[in-house]
C-alpha cells in the first residue's frame, strides 16, 4: 500500500488539491444558496402580507432608534407615546409593523425629509414640557423667563436628538437617510394615532356650549402663602425627629405622596480611573533638532517657510505623533496586563464570568500604572511620570455626579460606530436583560477594551469599585442632611398654615377694598414667622382668570405661578362662584366678599383668594378660539365615549382587524400537539 502511494504520490496530490479547491470555490455559492434565517416567516395577515425575521429585525432597529432619539415614543399613549404592546418584544415589533402599514395605507408617511423636520418639532415640544416642569418647581417665575427657557432648550434638545440620530445610523442601514426614513414612519404613526381626535362633528350649539365650559372664567385676586413664611420661626429638629421624618420618606419617590417628597436613591457607584493625559505625554517627548530638520526637508510642501520659522509647527506635530505612539503602546501594555488575569475566565455572551475570589485576583490600576510608566520610559527613552490615579471610594456617585467629574465625566466609550457616555456606567447595574453593548462593566474589572476617551485625546481606564443599587436611602446623608431638614421644616410650616387656614380665610371676609383685600391674610402668615428673618412679602396675583382646565393671567398678571394652577384650587373657586349671576359687577361683590382658601400640599403652601367677578366668554373670544375649543371638546367627548372600548390602534384591535397569525406560535403548538400524540401512542403500546 505504501509502495502504491509513493508511486502515485504526485497524481494523488494533484487530484486532492483540485478537490479542495473546488470545495473552497463552491463554499460561498452553497452558502448563498442555503436558506437565510432572515427569510423565515414569523407572522402573516389576512391580506397576504407576511412578516419575516428580517422584518422583525428591522422593527427592532427602528424601535431602538426611537428609544435613543425620542424615548417618549415607546411610552404609553397617555404619556405621549405610541402605546406599543408591552406584553412581549415580538408583540411590540409586530404592533409597530402593523401601525406603519396602517399609516402608510392612509398616506400619512412622508419621505426622509419629513423625519428631518420632525426633530425640530419634537425638540420644541420637549422644551415646553421641561420648561413647565421647571416652572412647577419654582425655577421659573415669569412669562419672559418661561419663553426664554423654551428658546434656550429647543436647540439644545434638537442637537442631542440629531447627535443620537447620527450615532444610530450604523444600526439603521448605515446612512442618515435610513435614520430619517424611520423617523418619518414614526411621524406618520403619530398622525394616524391623532387622527381619531377629529372624528366627532360639532354643531354650532355644541360649540357654543363647549366654549362656555372651556372659556367661562372667574376673576380672582389670589396669593400663595408658602411654608417658608412660617418655617423661619421653627426650631431645628432634634436627631430623633429628623430620623422619624426621614424613615417615612426614605423608601418613597416624589410621586408616592401628596408632598412630593421621596428619598429613594438611583443606582450609584464608587469609581476609580487611571488617566493617560496626552499633554503630559507630549511634554515628555524630546524634540531632536536633527530629526525635526529631516522632517522639514522631507515635507517642504507642508512646511514652506524657513526651518526657524516652521520649527514650532514641526515640534508640535512631532510631539503629537510621538505622544500618540506612546499612548497606543501604553494601551497595549494595559490591555495585556488585564488580559493576563482574565484570559482563562469563561464568557457568556461576551461577558466575563468573574470568580468568587475576584477581589483577591483582580488587576489593580496602581500596579498597572507602575508597569506602564516603566516600560514606556524604557522603550521610548523618556521620563514620563506615573499616570494619575483617581479613586472615589468615600462617596456614592449617580449619573449626574459622574457627568460633572472633570475630565472623565465628559469622556465616552466608543464601540464601533456607537458611543456610550461615561455617566451611563450606572445603567449597566439596572439591566433587566443581557448586556449586549460590547462593554463589559462589572465590579473590579478595569475597562480597557475600549478605554474612555475625551475630545482632546486623553484616555481613561476606569474601574467600578462598588455598587449600591437603586432603592431606599439608608442614611440621612444619602439624601443630604440639608435637604432633609429643609423638607422637614417645609412640611412643619405647611401644617401650621393649614391649621390656621380658617382664621386666614376669615381675615379677608370683611375687606371691601379689592386692591388691599388680601393684605390681612398675608400679614397673618408673615406674623407666624420669625421677626428676625428676612422674608419677601408674597405678591398678589390680580384679576387672574380661573377656568375649568387652567388659569390665565389676564390683563394685570402676566405670569401665573404653576403652584396655584391646580385642579383643587380651580374647582374650589368655580364652586364658590357657581351661584353668582354671570354679569354681576365687581362693586356688588365687594360689599359681600367671597373668600376661598385651599391647601396645596405638593407646593407646601396654601392659596388664598377673593372672587372679583364672573367673566363669561365674549363673542370675540368665541370667534377667535372656537376652532381650538371644538377640537379639545371633540377629544374629550371621544375619550369619554370610548372609555369601555378598545383602542382601534391597539395591538389587539389591529391583530383582529388584519387577521394576524403568529406563525412561530403555531409551530410551537403543532410541536406540542405532535409530542402529545406520540406520548399517548407510547402509553397505549405499553398498556397493550
Amino acid at each position: 500500500m505504501l509502495r502504491f502511494i509513493r508511486k502515485f504520490q504526485l497524481p494523488i496530490l494533484v487530484i486532492g488539491g483540485s478537490l479542495l479547491m473546488v470545495v473552497f470555490l463552491l463554499e460561498p455559492v452553497l452558502t448563498r444558496l442555503s436558506p437565510s434565517t432572515l427569510k423565515t416567516k414569523v407572522a402573516k395577515l389576512d391580506d397576504g402580507t407576511t412578516y419575516t425575521r428580517g422584518d422583525q429585525m428591522e422593527a427592532t432597529v427602528a424601535l431602538n432608534l426611537l428609544k435613543r432619539v425620542h424615548p417618549r415614543a415607546l411610552g404609553p399613549r397617555m404619556a405621549g407615546g405610541m402605546g406599543l404592546d408591552p406584553v412581549s418584544e415580538t408583540n411590540r415589533e409586530l404592533h409597530w409593523l402593523m401601525l406603519v402599514k396602517q399609516a402608510d395605507k392612509a398616506g400619512l408617511i412622508g419621505e426622509a425629509g419629513d423625519g428631518v423636520s420632525w426633530i425640530n418639532e419634537l425638540a420644541s415640544t420637549e422644551a415646553m414640557i421641561q420648561a413647565r416642569t421647571e416652572a412647577q418647581q419654582g425655577l421659573i417665575r415669569s412669562a419672559p423667563e418661561f419663553n426664554q427657557r423654551i428658546a434656550e432648550l429647543t436647540p439644545q434638545i434638537a442637537g442631542i436628538m440629531e447627535r443620537n440620530a447620527r450615532l444610530s445610523a450604523g444600526n439603521a442601514g448605515g446612512t442618515m437617510e435610513s435614520v430619517y426614513t424611520i423617523l418619518a414612519q414614526a411621524r406618520g404613526v403619530y398622525r394616524l394615532l391623532s387622527s381619531i381626535q377629529t372624528l366627532p362633528v360639532f354643531s354650532d350649539l355644541n360649540a357654543i356650549h363647549a366654549a362656555h365650559e372651556t372659556l367661562d372664567s372667574v376673576a380672582v385676586n389670589a396669593v400663595i402663602l408658602d411654608s417658608s413664611l412660617v418655617s423661619s420661626s421653627l426650631p431645628e429638629p432634634t436627631e430623633e425627629q429628623l430620623q422619624v421624618f426621614f424613615d417615612i420618606y426614605k423608601a418613597q419617590s416624589a410621586s408616592d405622596n401628596d408632598f412630593q417628597i421621596g428619598y429613594t436613591q438611583p443606582t450609584r457607584i464608587q469609581l476609580g480611573w487611571m488617566t493617560l493625559d496626552k499633554n503630559i505625554f507630549m511634554n515628555a517627548v524630546e524634540a531632536d533638532r536633527v530629526e525635526l530638520h529631516k522632517i522639514w526637508l522631507q515635507n517642504r510642501d507642508q512646511y514652506p517657510g524657513d526651518f526657524g520659522l516652521e520649527r514650532i509647527n514641526l515640534e508640535r506635530k512631532f510631539r503629537d505623533e510621538q505622544a500618540t505612539k506612546m499612548m497606543v503602546e501604553a494601551d497595549r501594555i494595559i490591555r495585556a496586563q488585564i488580559l493576563a488575569v482574565t484570559n482563562a475566565l469563561p464568557k457568556s455572551n461576551g461577558i466575563l464570568t468573574l470568580p468568587q475570589d475576584w477581589e483577591e485576583k483582580r488587576p489593580h490600576l496602581e500596579n498597572i500604572s507602575e508597569t506602564v510608566v516603566e516600560r514606556i520610559n524604557k522603550q521610548f527613552s523618556v521620563s514620563l511620570p506615573t499616570p494619575a490615579l483617581t479613586m472615589i471610594g468615600d462617596r456614592w456617585l449617580n449619573a449626574n455626579d459622574i457627568s460633572s467629574l472633570p475630565g472623565f465625566g465628559s469622556s465616552n466609550f466608543r464601540m464601533g460606530s456607537r458611543q456610550l457616555p461615561a455617566y451611563a456606567l450606572t445603567q449597566f447595574f439596572e439591566l433587566d436583560e443581557a448586556n449586549t453593548t460590547g462593554l463589559d462593566v462589572q465590579v473590579g474589572l478595569p475597562l480597557a477594551d475600549p478605554a474612555a476617551t475625551d475630545a482632546i485625546g486623553n484616555r481613561y481606564y476606569a474601574v467600578v469599585l462598588n455598587v449600591r443599587e437603586q432603592g431606599p436611602a439608608e442614611l440621612i446623608a444619602d439624601a443630604t442632611r440639608e435637604q432633609v431638614i429643609a423638607d422637614y421644616k417645609a412640611i412643619a410650616g405647611y401644617n401650621l398654615l393649614v391649621a390656621q387656614i380658617d382664621e386666614i380665610k376669615a381675615s379677608i371676609a370683611g375687606v371691601s377694598d379689592l386692591d388691599t383685600s388680601l393684605a390681612p391674610a398675608i400679614d397673618m402668615a408673615m406674623a407666624m414667622g420669625s421677626e428676625d428673618a428676612i422674608t419677601l412679602r408674597p405678591s398678589v396675583l390680580k384679576n387672574i382668570l380661573v377656568r375649568r382646565d387652567t388659569i390665565d393671567g389676564g390683563a394685570l398678571t402676566r405670569f401665573v405661578d404653576p403652584k396655584i394652577n391646580t385642579e383643587v384650587f380651580r374647582n374650589a373657586v368655580l364652586e364658590a362662584a357657581s351661584d353668582l349671576p354671570p354679569l354681576i359687577a365687581p362693586e356688588a361683590l365687594a360689599a359681600n366678599p367671597i373668600p376661598v382658601a385651599v391647601a396645596l400640599p405638593s407646593a407646601r403652601s396654601i392659596a388664598v383668594s377673593l372672587v372679583v367677578a364672573p367673566r363669561p366668554v365674549t363673542s370675540e373670544q368665541f370667534f377667535l378660539l372656537a376652532s381650538s375649543v371644538a377640537n379639545s371638546a371633540r377629544q374629550r367627548e371621544l375619550t369619554e365615549a370610548s372609555i369601555d372600548l378598545d383602542d382601534p390602534f391597539s395591538f389587539v384591535a389591529l391583530s383582529s382587524r388584519y387577521g394576524l397569525v403568529d406563525l412561530k406560535k403555531d409551530d410551537k403548538e403543532e410541536e406540542a400537539e405532535e409530542s402529545k400524540i406520540e406520548s399517548e401512542a407510547k402509553a397505549e403500546a405499553i398498556e397493550g
